[in-house]
């Protein structure tokens, strides 16, 4: 008895950690660092555009001449589409990160997260003329439906190597620091630029705390770049 307690707790364990950990991929293929050949990294932004913060990071992006992923959520998009095409126009790559960013049944059922990653695809071709490749699940949760969603809509499921965690924690110069110092070539970093708030003290933090990130990592000797440059090898 004590033997098979053991072993289905080692499977749920595991399970959870295809759920939950970025780098463990065991419902399907994903992509969580890219190639180590270049000093550069992916810098990604979740959950925007936002009107009083995309725009922001963007101008610190260019301050500091890198250019980032937004995986943008479709909605968000349409509410704002100047900031979409303005990201674009600048460079940053747009991404598919859900129409709604629905966390209940969209991420458990297929076929209506597969409409919904579709929905996202054509918000986001409406102001870029581009489909997006790549998709980061809402809150990186990854389960059979969501490999099978993306799948089906033609999409690759994208996580990350490390966090700023800045959805839940401020992102202070500390930890700014912290994760530079942790940061190596071909990895993926994820950082929001959006919030459900009209103001954030979250996204505040992340805004002031980018410009020591991007100059931490430059003193490291790492780029950053777009996913797609990254992955370009």
């Amino acid at each position: 008895m004590a033997t098979a307690l053991v072993a289905g707790g080692g499977v749920l364990a595991g399970m959870a950690a295809g759920v939950f950990h970025p780098r463990v991929m065991l419902f399907g293929p994903g992509i969580w660092r890219g190639p180590t050949t270049r000093p550069v990294v992916a810098l990604t932004f979740d959950d925007g555009p936002h009107p009083h913060y995309t725009a922001r990071i963007a101008d610190i992006l260019h301050a500091h001449g890198a250019r980032a992923t937004f995986f943008c959520v479709g909605r968000e998009v349409e509410r704002h589409a100047g900031l979409a095409r303005a990201l674009h126009a600048a460079g940053h790559q747009l991404a598919n990160h859900t129409w709604r960013h629905g966390t209940g049944a969209d991420l458990f059922v297929a076929s209506r997260l597969e409409a919904d990653l579709r929905r996202c695809q054509e918000s986001l071709f409406s102001v870029t003329g581009e489909r997006p490749r790549y998709y980061r699940p809402a809150v990186g949760v990854r389960n059979p439906a969501v490999h099978q969603a993306a799948r089906q809509a033609g999409l690759t499921v994208v996580t990350w190597t490390h966090a700023a965690r800045d959805g839940a924690w401020a992102f202070t110069a500390r930890r700014a620091r912290a994760l530079a110092a942790r940061t190596r070539a071909g990895h993926i970093l994820t950082l929001h630029d959006g919030s459900p708030h009209a103001r954030s003290a979250l996204r505040e933090q992340t805004v002031e705390s980018l410009p020591l990130l991007l100059t931490e990592l430059r003193a490291r000797g790492l780029g950053t770049v777009t996913l797609r440059e990254l992955l370009a090898g």
